[in-house]
């Protein structure tokens, strides 16, 4: 059954509340200042070297991308190796043939004109001059030189045919380092062209960076400007919540039906409480305990007559017959009553 309600109430000291009440006022004061937005620069620029070395560093890409070193390589690439089987070994044997070979063969042939003179002359001092026999004098003569002749000029020409073979071979090589040179340079040409595509990225970077740090610095005063008002709502908060309480508290207990019950229960050690709905007016609903309704009630002029006056709060006989018939017992003037002691 309910209990009757403890009422606690407070009163602020008056020289405590109007402490309280400057504080307030002055914190309201801090919080109710417009937000200012911090206007100064927050991110630093470029300075005047670093933009001096963009534009150096941009006109350096621009120059060699002007160039085409992979066009060239390819060019290179596509070149056949040179061979010897396409040289013409003959511009490298000239020179030798007519400066040593041929003068090699008028030495020799000045030695068989010699021969030839002085065979001549052995034929004439014989009486075989102008017959065959000076014919073959003159021929026996004349052969050793032409064998010489013969081994000279094949020694030579194979000589001179290692020499021309080693000149050509030598223009080759020379080819060959020169296309390597070639392509050397066009790869460093290459080199540079992704060294200035490497800063001209690091450049575009930099200027990004400093894009994003600006953005960012506005963010945070955007960011700055939403907090502005819960920090003065805490501030407002502080001040409230910086007060001690000081209050003097006083209770009243207002009576309840379980009060009621309660004591009709302590009274039915001895008695039983007359409850029957017959003798009750204004009933109305007001709680249930433990299964049954509680009723508050005024007596009627039958209940007055019979000198029942006492209690105006409880249960009704009728409804606790239904559901605990034994607590309820009938009077000797024919109305019910209950034993609260038993519900």
């Amino acid at each position: 059954m309910s209990k009757g309600k403890q009422i606690t109430s407070s009163t602020i000291d008056p020289a405590q509340m109007a402490m309280y009440q400057d504080l307030y006022g002055k914190a309201r004061g801090v919080a109710e200042q417009p937000f200012v937005p911090y206007t100064g620069a927050r991110v630093a620029g470029f300075s005047p070297d670093q933009l001096q070395a963009f534009g150096a560093t941009r006109g350096m890409f621009e120059r060699s991308q002007a160039l085409d070193p992979m066009g060239k390589l390819g060019g290179l690439a596509e070149q056949q190796a040179p061979s010897l089987l396409g040289a013409d070994i003959g511009a490298y044997q000239s020179p030798y043939t007519s400066q040593v070979i041929d003068q090699s063969m008028q030495d020799i042939q000045r030695q068989a004109d010699i021969a030839r003179g002085g065979a001549q002359a052995r034929a004439i001092g014989a009486g075989a001059f102008g017959g065959s026999r000076s014919a073959l004098l003159e021929s026996e003569s004349q052969r050793p030189y032409v064998e010489q002749m013969a081994r000279t000029s094949a020694g030579l020409r194979e000589a001179g045919f290692g020499r021309a073979q080693a000149a050509a071979e030598s223009d080759l090589a020379r080819e060959m380092a020169n296309r390597r040179f070639q392509a050397g340079l066009q790869q460093g040409l290459l080199g540079e062209q992704y060294r200035g595509l490497g800063l001209l990225g690091g450049i575009g970077g930099q200027q990004q960076a400093l894009q994003q740090q600006a953005r960012d610095a506005a963010y945070q005063e955007f960011l700055r400007g939403t907090q502005y008002a819960p920090q003065r709502i805490g501030i407002l908060g502080t001040g409230v919540s910086g007060m001690p309480t000081q209050s003097t508290q006083t209770s009243q207990k207002k009576t309840g039906a379980g009060d009621v019950l309660g004591t009709a229960a302590q009274l039915a050690a001895t008695a039983i409480m007359m409850s029957d709905e017959r003798l009750k007016d204004n009933i109305k609903l007001i709680s249930k305990e433990k299964g049954y309704n509680i009723y508050s009630w005024t007596w009627n002029k039958v209940a007055k007559k019979l000198g029942i006056n006492s209690p105006t709060t409880g249960v009704l006989a009728q409804e606790v017959m239904k559901i605990n018939p034994d607590a309820v017992a009938l009077h000797d003037s024919g109305y019910y009553m209950v034993n609260y002691g038993a519900l």
